[in-house]
């Protein structure tokens, strides 16, 4: 790194790690040694390394929440502070190509953040953009090469991710894909009945490396239907990324592991989906980075009675008896879904169109803290947890 002589380098380094993205980017415009010194690669490691220490890690971390303005429809992005949930920033745009789209039918997620990047993606294949909302630096994500299909086999997303590579120091991103055979006279509801091993159901994953800029196959391919294919994994500090997936005869967490690249499978409990009432849906978080999920259903001829949910934590992937029931909310009503963990024991809950939080200790809808955030219609929220960093998407592409 290059430094003025006349202040020492090391003491630089000690007192600019402390300092937020916003002035960092700011002080590069004192002179050209500063500007080489905070852009240098190893100052951008040092300061996410004092950023995520487990003194700084909770008083730095922020929730990213996804959601349509009420009034515009477009999509945008609010930030709260981990620490208090005051809202730092409220409805930022989406950054091109994804900033002004009003289009209901297109609808843009947060696939993952790590380590101050984001990865977006749409349900309409329009793009993947990697994102770092501190610097405003973007990347599209170049289209993948698929192989050719027969001209009677279409393809469907199952599933996309990212996370980090730890070892080789890279950041990826995975993609699932189901080919399947065309029925030409059947409609889709016809074809909502036929049999996938009838349907010649085929499986496909690929990984997309920052550092070469290019996708690759996944030698071992992921044999199950991802529930809610676009809208991410959840990924721990372990490079750990997992969905909730399912088959004809088989239901649990599918998960990836970023370095090795290969898929692990775990069953959910045998009583987990046995109720007096009846399954109604699967929301899955990570809770001290470990995999948990929400099982919510409610009593069977009763539509309308309140909710409930069952939540399980997951102590060792591939071990179906590692699951552990932690404790049950509700019942509650006018309640969507749960979308995230705060500090273990509070809930972020989707609720009439507006994000709310839930005191698992006291049972209670927590009416004290308003977070002003309101969404454009139901199921259009989600909360990621989400850290500031220099990390330049451009820097490194080798």
């Amino acid at each position: 790194m290059v430094m003025n002589n006349h202040f020492p380098e090391d003491l630089l380094l000690q007192i600019l790690v402390w300092l937020p993205v916003i002035s960092l980017s700011r002080f590069k415009c004192v002179c050209k040694s500063w500007y080489a010194f905070i852009s240098d690669q190893t100052f951008i490691y040092e300061h996410l390394l004092h950023t995520q220490s487990p003194s700084n890690r909770n008083k730095n971390t922020l929730f990213l929440v996804n959601q349509r303005d009420k009034i515009t429809s477009k999509h945008v992005v609010s930030t709260l502070s981990y620490e208090t949930l005051q809202v730092s920033l409220a409805q930022v745009p989406l950054p091109s190509p994804y900033s002004g789209i009003i289009d209901k039918k297109v609808e843009i997620f947060i696939v993952g953040s790590c380590n101050g990047l984001v990865c977006l993606h749409d349900n309409c294949g329009l793009n993947t953009l990697l994102w770092n909302p501190a610097t405003k630096e973007t990347k599209v994500v170049p289209v993948s090469n698929l192989p050719g299909l027969p001209a009677n086999y279409s393809a469907s997303p199952n599933g996309i991710g990212f996370g980090f590579d730890a070892k080789t120091h890279n950041y990826k991103i995975i993609r699932n894909f189901l080919f399947f055979e065309n029925y030409p006279n059947l409609d889709v509801y016809e074809m909502a009945l036929v049999d996938e091993y009838q349907m010649g159901v085929m499986f496909y994953s690929e990984v997309y490396s920052l550092r070469t800029d290019s996708w690759t196959q996944v030698d071992n391919q992921l044999p199950f239907c991802i529930w809610n294919a676009f809208g991410g994994m959840k990924t721990n500090l372990n490079g750990i990324g997992n969905w909730w997936a399912s088959d004809s005869d088989w239901e649990g967490i599918v998960s990836f592991d970023v370095a090795k690249e290969v898929f692990l499978i775990t069953p959910m409990p045998n009583d987990s989906l046995i109720y007096n009432g009846y399954r109604y849906d699967v929301e899955y978080f990570l809770l001290n980075e470990l995999v948990a999920v929400a099982i919510s259903w409610k009593k069977r001829h009763a539509e309308w009675s309140p909710m409930c949910w069952d939540v399980w934590l997951l102590n060792e992937y591939g071990v179906r008896e590692s699951w552990t029931k932690l404790f049950r909310v509700g019942p509650l009503t006018g309640i969507c879904r749960p979308l995230e963990f705060w500090r273990n024991d509070i809930i972020f809950f989707e609720k009439d169109g507006q994000l709310a939080l839930y005191d698992v200790s006291t049972k209670e809808m927590m009416s004290t803290i308003n977070l002003q955030i309101d969404g454009d219609q139901v199921f259009s929220f989600q909360v990621i947890s989400y850290m500031e960093s220099l990390v330049s998407i451009s820097g490194l592409i080798n």
